[in-house]
């Protein structure tokens, strides 16, 4: 503490409460090829639903990575996946007809979050993968309307009277041209419906085009001439549209899906997928569009019931009803009287590979803004592009819809879609709906062990990722030997878990135990890693079939759950901890002699048993081949435990000094630890030594600090030995007994 020099109270506070942490010691890890989710970015998933979410359900060459973890789940609940691709894999995108990869969130924000987006590609699929090529976005653009402040539609939804301020419309039964007497500029927009008030299909028409600020060309001269007209400019929206607005009639017959048209304008008011409501007789029906060909021919997903003959109809986008309201203009725009900057998003399973459901909803968004400086009521973003991109578990952003729906229009004073709001700001509105399929996803070719060693590669820094149990489910040889030299004997604070390769247990009758030895003979000695025997025949409910898979997952597992049930140094294996779960069968059940072989050369077996007892981890060695205390499961993580735990309360005598006080806080902090664990039947005996005698003056001049602390494990019990001995009547117990 520092000098005082003049008279006064200095307060300081020392804290001297520091113990020993308990290290996490349940946390898996795995790395592997899957359908969808980032690539090489490591994601923590707590049970299988959101395994299934982030990676993707599992498929004929994806199974046994997704079961591993999913195995692993049903034991233990914190994983982290980190999943392999090669660079065949490509994200599904908007115009599908170039190849992009956007491995993961830092790739995206880095390469592709631009201002002013990705020519051409209004949307990327979220990850690379064929399960991209199922979605379809719809943006429902702003509606054009007379609103409320609030944004609700007013009464009368009409945006402008076009003589209300002396801008009289003119025009004959003759001619298409009209003439207005004063400036039209901004006031009414090609696809406009316009009428005179009459709300009649003689005088109702759409603007097709705009010659000047005065003239503008209807799409058919009217039946009943306008003369110095007041026009009213109807509502413009992509979200609904009244029959009132639509032009002409249809004609269907019954039991037909085709529909005509007369005087109608298909191609500019009616979009694939609205739903449509048409008169027919004796009522009216609702049908889907499937296909709109011209501006008087469309088809139907259904066919008519009734006949339609000369009927009105109205139509509506097609999911309108997962919406409550319009999409008009946020109360961020009207905070700065601005307008039509809202819009709504839908994102759908086209093909029905996420849910089983063709067109099944996954995602909505409402209320989002063009805006890029929008914020919510509650001081969130909702501007549409950064919305999409937290928030959306399917797509990324591209860029703005430009053209006749997004792009700015000096002519009708509207501003860009993704411009800065300011005060009076309009954004583009023509009652657009934008709809993409998605496609060109693909998860790529089956990835090569150096993919595979990359996605694990995100797991060797110790510093920067927690890790425990290290699965390497169906890795070959190569991969299997590299986690256990390069990341958990490196590390040294995890067990990498390898079960055989599929070729020596499935279909392999009478050569199982040499080829699965041979396997073990590959990877080399180890206490940092443990070996299984076998596979596991197991249901896929996802695609109802039954497979073969590793049972690494599963080992991995048992560990997990017996962190949880006891402690760390109790082993796995047993008929108390090591059932296995959701084994219909093993892919062999090795006899006692082929277990002797097995578990002498480091190999644990795995047996079914009759009577009811089930599927069992019937060993708990590592991979250590020379006799040492930690050849077994439960000594190796005891060691890890400790030597961890203890390793993290020592960082805080860094920098302290290597004096009495500095070694006996040390001591204090450590014998409590080892004496719980002692207590929890983790150790037999222990000894902590930190004085003069290790920390002598050579030591403390090179800076350095050493405590030795011995440690008597507990072991397993492997082998039981029951002598039944029968004596004469005659002979007492005291006779015979240690005799034997």
């Amino acid at each position: 503490m520092a000098f005082q020099i003049s008279p006064g109270v200095n307060v300081s506070e020392i804290d001297l409460t520091t113990i020993v942490p308990s290290p996490s010691t349940t946390d898996g890890a795995y790395a592997g090829g899957f359908r969808w989710g980032p690539i090489n970015d490591p994601i923590l998933i707590d049970n299988e639903d959101k395994l299934k979410t982030v990676f993707g359900k599992p498929d004929a060459l994806t199974y046994k990575q997704f079961f591993t973890c999913a195995n692993f789940l049903q034991y233990g609940n914190k994983l982290r996946v980190s999943r392999a691709a090669n660079s065949t894999a490509y994200n599904a995108d908007t115009q599908g007809s170039s190849n992009v990869l956007i491995k993961n969130d830092d790739q995206y924000y880095v390469n592709y979050d631009t201002a002013g987006g990705t020519a051409s590609k209004s949307w990327f699929a979220k990850y690379a993968g064929d399960l991209g090529n199922s979605l379809k976005v719809s943006v429902c653009g702003p509606t054009k309307a007379n609103t409320a402040d609030d944004g609700s539609l007013a009464a009368n939804t009409d945006t402008k009277l076009i003589g209300a301020d002396g801008s009289a419309v003119t025009v004959s039964t003759s001619s298409a041209t009209a003439t207005a007497s004063a400036n039209i500029s901004g006031k009414i927009a090609v696809g406009d419906v316009i009428d005179n008030g009459t709300q009649t299909a003689a005088q109702t028409r759409m603007v097709a085009s705009i010659t000047s600020n005065t003239v503008f060309v209807l799409s058919s001269a009217p039946t009943v001439a306008y003369s110095s007209d007041t026009v009213a400019v109807k509502k413009n929206s992509g979200f609904a549209t009244p029959a009132v607005q639509m032009m002409g009639t249809v004609t269907c017959a019954a039991g037909n899906a085709n529909v005509a048209g007369s005087s109608t304008k298909f191609n500019s008011q009616v979009n694939a997928g609205d739903i449509i409501n048409i008169t027919v007789s004796g009522g009216t029906e609702e049908h889907r569009v499937n296909a709109v060909s011209s501006a008087t021919a469309l088809t139907l997903h259904t066919t008519l019931s009734n006949a339609a003959s000369g009927g009105t109809y109205s139509r509506k986008w097609e999911y309108a009803n997962y919406f409550d309201y319009e999409p008009t203009h946020t109360s961020f725009a009207e905070r700065n009287t601005a307008t039509q900057d809202m819009i709504h998003i839908v994102v759908a399973d086209e093909d029905g590979e996420w849910t089983g459901t063709k067109g099944e909803v996954l995602e909505t968004y409402s209320g989002l803004s063009l805006a890029n400086n929008a914020t919510a009521e509650d001081g969130s973003a909702s501007y549409y592009k950064n919305a999409i991109n937290r928030k959306s578990d399917y797509l990324w952003w591209g860029t703005h819809e430009g053209g006749s729906h997004g792009a700015a229009n000096t002519a009708l004073g509207t501003t860009a879609w993704g411009a800065t709001i300011a005060s009076g700001t309009k954004y583009h509105a023509n009652g657009s709906v934008i709809t993409n399929s998605l496609s060109n996803g693909s998860a790529g070719s089956t990835c090569t062990d150096a993919n595979i060693v990359t996605a694990y590669d995100k797991f060797r820094n110790a510093d920067e990722i927690d890790v425990a149990l290290l699965m390497t489910g169906d890795a070959s040889n190569t991969v299997a030997k590299y986690c256990i030299d390069n990341i958990s004997s490196a590390r040294k604070d995890c067990i990498a878990f390898i079960s055989p390769e599929q070729g020596n247990v499935v279909d392999n009758s009478g050569s199982e135990a040499d080829d699965v030895i041979a396997r073990r003979n590959e990877l080399g000695s180890s206490s940092y890693a443990v070996m299984d025997g076998g596979y596991k025949y197991m249901y896929d409910k996802y695609s109802s079939v039954y497979r073969y898979v590793p049972l690494n997952g599963d080992i991995a597992g048992l560990c997990a759950r017996t962190d949880t049930e006891r402690d760390p140094w109790y082993s796995p294996g047993g008929f108390n901890r090591g059932g296995i779960k959701g084994a219909v069968k093993l892919s062999w059940n090795p006899r006692q002699s082929e277990r002797d072989d097995l578990y002498k050369n480091g190999v644990n077996p795995i047996v079914t048993f009759t009577g009811g007892l089930g599927t069992i981890l019937f060993g708990d060695k590592t991979l250590l081949a020379r006799p040492s205390a930690f050849d077994r499961i439960n000594v190796r993580r005891l060691f890890i435990i400790l030597e961890k735990a203890i390793a993290n309360a020592a960082k805080f005598s860094l920098f302290e000094f290597n004096d009495d006080f500095t070694r006996s806080q040390f001591v204090s902090l450590v014998e409590p630890f080892l004496r719980d664990v002692q207590g929890r039947n983790g150790i037999f005996d222990f000894k902590v030594v930190c004085d003069t005698s290790n920390n002598t003056g050579e030591v403390i001049d090179r800076n350095e600090f050493r405590a030795d602390i011995y440690v008597k494990p507990n072991r397993s019990i492997n082998f039981i030995q029951l002598n039944f001995v029968a004596v004469r009547t005659g002979v007492e117990f005291s006779e015979v007994v240690g005799q034997f």
